[in-house]
């Protein structure tokens, strides 16, 4: 998995991939997405994690994190 910004600096990544780890079909994935229920948070890395990024993705009573580095690929990842 991988992750990379578009040109106004927004975090993208393959849906189906997010999907498989939030344990639910892509298509149900896209449909909580457009009715405003999956929250998404992104923390800078800063001292020893600067140019590290952590994401967590909550959607559907579920939730999975990732830890990123600069270049956009996944270095460690949880579900809970």
């Amino acid at each position: 998995m991988r992750y990379e910004l578009d040109t106004d600096g927004a975090w993208l990544v393959d849906p189906n991939e997010l999907a498989q780890r939030l344990g639910m079909a892509t298509s149900h994935l896209l449909s909580q997405m457009r009715r405003g229920l999956v929250s998404t948070t992104i923390v800078s890395g800063s001292g020893l994690d600067e140019g590290r990024s952590r994401i967590t993705v909550q959607a559907a009573g579920t939730a999975w994190q990732g830890t990123f580095d600069d270049g956009g690929t996944l270095m460690s990842e949880v579900s809970f």
